[in-house]
């Protein structure tokens, strides 16, 4: 299917570190930073206020300068001289910088109009599933709140990721993808990284040695640096990074059923967590 289209919840490649780290590049890139919001127009549709596909307070928006934009894991943050702007993407979600009279593409939840100096920028959230979220905060700790370190914080060791891992005696899949524990890694990079070091998904946390966990964290580093990369150099005709579908050679597994392992080239197995779909080589990771 093409680059937006859909398939089941477990099958999409949903945004991780790099495909959010690509964006803000991009909005950054754009002259979003500096930008002052002129008008703010959200869809008919009523929203949640908090939680998935929440949509809320931005009626303070117009006047409000960004001063930065930020990330945290899979979130963005705009600065604001007031406030912040909390930016999830959810499932689906994708922030376009359109031509100045490109009429809104399809599934538009939010309408960003922005002023830099004689800059005009027109964006929109785009979200065909709606589970993209965006809300105001007072603070940036409110609005990266529940979040661990980011998985590419400089001041992230790998000491500190061993020692936090190791006192768990759960399967160490899921608790790559507990954002409370290192934001940023899903379900795409987990499964890059444990294949890279040979670590099968269902192992006991508290069972690999430290010398394991610091060559898993170095793993988790390199899937995530070397997709960022790819993402950057692969833009759209527009320039733009495209968020979901990452089915490319930003991955070295391909997350289809009836896919081989690249290294010895077995099937892969699925063993699913929690909801969630591991893939991994029976023979290759222990």
């Amino acid at each position: 299917m093409g680059r937006h289209g859909l398939r089941g919840v477990d099958d999409l490649a949903l945004p991780e570190l790099p495909e959010v780290e690509s964006l803000r590049r991009y909005l950054a890139r754009e002259g979003l930073i500096g930008s002052v919001f002129e008008r703010v127009t959200v869809e008919l549709k009523p929203s949640p206020e908090k939680g998935t596909g929440a949509i809320s307070g931005i009626e303070q928006l117009p006047g409000r300068r960004v001063g930065s934009l930020q990330r945290r894991g899979k979130q963005i943050a705009a600065v604001l001289d007031q406030g912040v702007l909390g930016l999830h993407m959810g499932m689906t979600g994708r922030i376009e910088v359109l031509r100045p009279e490109e009429p809104l593409p399809r599934f538009t939840r939010v309408e960003f109009r922005m002023r830099n100096g004689n800059h005009e920028i027109h964006a929109a959230l785009v979200d065909p599933r709606r589970w993209g979220a965006v809300r105001m905060f007072d603070s940036l700790p409110s609005a990266f709140a529940g979040l661990g370190p980011d998985a590419l914080d400089p001041t992230l060791t790998k000491e500190h990721f061993a020692e936090a891992v190791s006192r768990r005696k759960a399967p160490i899949k899921p608790l790559l993808l507990d954002q409370s524990l290192i934001a940023g890694v899903g379900n795409i990079y987990a499964d890059e990284a444990l294949h890279r070091v040979k670590i099968a998904p269902g192992r006991r946390a508290n069972r690999i040695s430290a010398g394991n966990l610091h060559a898993l964290f170095g793993a988790i580093r390199e899937s995530l640096d070397h997709a960022l990369a790819f993402i950057m150099d692969h833009p759209d005709d527009r320039g733009r990074p495209f968020i979901v579908d990452a089915h490319d050679d930003r991955m070295r597994l391909r997350r289809v059923p009836g896919s081989f392992c690249p290294g010895c080239e077995i099937p892969l197995r699925t063993k699913s967590f929690g909801g969630r779909t591991a893939y991994y080589c029976a023979n290759c990771q222990h």
